[in-house]
């Protein structure tokens, strides 16, 4: 195995910070709202063949997927793909309307839609929660998360799935946000920073989790009862009130769930792909790979309510202003 450098290069980050989304977002589901009559299912279908669907992507890892697994093979319509570096401007393109839909983790999408971005919620993936952990040096001499009172720990990004993981971790242990000190470091940044151990924890997500493994890292605690491990695809509201381009989405949305599926069959052959998209060593990202796991599930009452949860904990925490109703940003009729 290649020897791992303690700093990640910027192209390999750019494709790590894609992983958020490869892992966390992009799927097929559904909410309901005043708009369902416009759904194809109310009448006749229209016709797709003069419809562009303009797909936002990061880093491409999306398209390399659902190209490799060759479900857009016979769509009635073209699609035309965008690549960004992250969440926020994928979400900022959608609702400037230079895109129709996009993929995202729940933190980036609440904090959109808080802010007013004329955004629905349209599909849902589940993926393992083991892919976000809270991580400490092979040498460290902690052993729970208990033990990290007075400590530095990094919980990435604010409002990241590594600071929801922090936070539901620490209330776990009797502990309070209060009781270390946080740090909001970029991706790249905290890495850094766990490896020359200026910090004594870190909380993040797959393949940094993979990659401080490599390195002897140990995990206290993972997602696992903490994080309903959620991701979302996220439609702009002017594409949605096409007739042409909601049906259009719908069906994007079927195949995107059977190219996941593809992905969860053909492990070898995904490992492959997301080891040359991300630059990872192979074994990494086979290490990754085998517990992503990504499930398309219905928007259902469940995911409401776990989006509702996670929604609360963010406001207390003060990620976002304001208290969301959340079920008023999803739609349930494309899956229906």
């Amino acid at each position: 195995m290649p020897r791992l450098s303690t700093r990640p290069r910027p192209r390999l980050i750019a494709g790590i910070v894609a992983l958020a989304a490869l892992s966390l977002a992009v799927a097929c589901g559904g909410g309901s709202d005043s708009s369902d009559a416009k759904s194809p299912a109310a009448g006749a279908t229209p016709d797709l063949s003069g419809v562009t669907l303009r797909v936002a992507d990061q880093v491409g890892q999306l398209k390399a997927v659902v190209e490799a697994s060759g479900v857009l093979k016979g769509a009635p319509y073209k699609v035309e793909w965008s690549d960004f570096s992250a969440a926020a401007p994928l979400l900022q393109a959608l609702r400037a309307n230079a895109a129709d839909i996009g993929g995202a983790g729940d933190a980036p999408v609440l904090a959109s839609i808080g802010s007013g971005a004329p955004l629905k919620i349209v599909g849902a993936t589940r993926h393992s929660a083991k892919g976000v952990a809270l991580l400490v040096h092979k040498d460290s001499p902690i052993q729970s998360v208990a033990e990290l009172k007075g400590k530095t720990v990094s919980a990435t990004t604010k409002g990241s799935v590594g600071h929801f993981l922090l936070l539901g971790a620490l209330k776990e242990a009797g502990l309070t946000p209060n009781d270390v000190q946080i740090s909001f470091l970029s991706p790249q940044a905290a890495g850094a920073a766990f490896d020359s151990n200026q910090i004594a924890a870190w909380a993040t997500w797959d393949p940094y989790i993979a990659l401080s493994e490599a390195k002897g890292a140990r995990v206290i605690r993972d997602g696992a009862g903490i994080s309903a491990g959620l991701g979302f695809t996220v439609g702009s509201e002017q594409a949605l009130g096409d007739p042409a381009k909601r049906a259009a989405i719908a069906d994007f949305l079927t195949r995107q769930g059977k190219a996941y599926e593809w992905s969860n069959t053909n492990k070898e052959a995904f490992t492959k792909l997301f080891a040359s998209l991300t630059k990872l060593p192979e074994p990494v990202a086979a290490t990754v790979v085998g517990r992503r796991n990504v499930a398309v599930v219905p928007i259902d009452d469940t995911v409401v309510k776990d989006l509702q949860s996670t929604s609360d904990v963010y406001t207390e925490a003060g990620v976002l202003d304001k208290k969301l109703d959340v079920a008023s940003f999803l739609l349930r009729s494309l899956s229906s």
